[in-house]
């Protein structure tokens, strides 16, 4: 299973929990807003961690997509 992941820049707050949790394909700016690296996350383990950063978003900007259904995002604040 693959599913894409992308963060919206209107909505992230720089909490910084997206990098917590997916690590692997976010970076953090100099004021601790996330940025996609890798936008796709490929592995089983990869996947269960961009639904974990998804869920723990506070404002739902970390969105992750399957075939372009939203699987996980918190509606935000």
């Amino acid at each position: 299973m693959s599913v894409s992941v992308r963060i919206d820049p209107t909505r992230c707050r720089g909490h910084a929990i997206c990098a917590l949790f997916f690590g692997d394909g976010v970076e953090l700016d100099q004021w601790g807003f996330g940025r996609v690296t890798d936008g796709t996350a490929d592995t089983d383990r990869l996947v269960r961690r961009a639904r974990r950063a998804a869920a723990a978003c506070p404002n739902g900007a970390f969105i992750v997509h399957d075939d372009g259904v939203t699987l996980a995002a918190r509606s935000g604040a």
